[in-house]
């Protein structure tokens, strides 16, 4: 039996090497792009142990807010593995500036990759699994989509299209069997998360209702779990205690 194929976009650090370790040791082949950051733990292929063969796990330089560049990223994992099962949007930037000092090359940067860069990979992608006539695609937003944070206009704008992108897109794949659905994270105390501060962590528990930050292995088993669910489409899931 084939392994499932996942694509993953911003695999360097955070929830994509997360995300990619996950699927690795769930059985699933692994791709993932960067932009600059490679990542080590991709540089080698697996192979055999205890008498069954490993998942791959693969990695690309890509700049996805490149359509290109997101082309070839989607076109190198497919002849690298064939089927793609699912593609988790990871990828994103931010570059705070509140609105009165905001520029145009600031929010361009960060709305050409969060949301320009996600349409590009969701474009490709939807063609070979349009084809398949199967496949899961999550897009991974924000809660700034939903609560206002001063000096993130350009990031909760680009998050907040995203989710607008995720419903289109999955009435529109609904009828080749594909489902789309987007996740808001919440706050993960992952080595990127934890960079953040005592004080930021700090204030995001005082957000929760539960009084604490959310679970990285709960996000890691719930986008999992919803990349093989085939009846459920054009969702939004927060996966956070904070109330949106």
């Amino acid at each position: 039996m084939n392994k499932k194929t996942v694509l993953i976009t911003g695999i360097s650090r955070g929830l994509g090497k997360e995300l990619a370790l996950h699927f690795s040791k769930n059985d699933w082949n692994v791709c993932g792009c960067y932009k600059t950051n490679k990542p080590d733990f991709f540089a080698v292929r697996h192979c055999e142990d205890e008498g069954r063969s490993n998942p791959e796990i693969l990695s690309f330089q890509a700049d996805i807010s490149d359509p290109e560049e997101a082309a070839s990223f989607i076109n190198k994992a497919q002849g690298a593995f064939g089927n793609i099962d699912c593609v988790i949007n990871n990828a994103s930037i931010g570059k705070n500036k509140i609105i009165f000092k905001e520029n145009a090359d600031n929010w361009n940067d960060v709305i050409q990759t969060n949301l320009n860069g996600t349409f590009y990979v969701i474009k490709e992608t939807l063609e070979i699994m349009a084809k398949q006539r199967y496949g899961s695609i999550i897009n991974i937003s924000s809660i700034s989509a939903y609560k206002s944070y001063t000096g993130a206009a350009s990031y909760s704008a680009g998050k907040a299209a995203v989710i607008a992108l995720t419903k289109t897109a999955a009435r529109e794949a609904g009828r080749f069997g594909i489902t789309v659905n987007a996740v808001l994270p919440g706050f993960h105390a992952t080595a990127l998360g934890n960079s953040a501060g005592d004080k930021y962590i700090e204030e995001i528990k005082q957000e929760s209702v539960l009084k604490t930050t959310t679970d990285i292995k709960e996000f890691l088993d719930f986008v999992f779990m919803l990349s093989q669910m085939k009846t459920v489409s054009g969702q939004v899931f927060n996966i956070d205690s904070r109330i949106i």
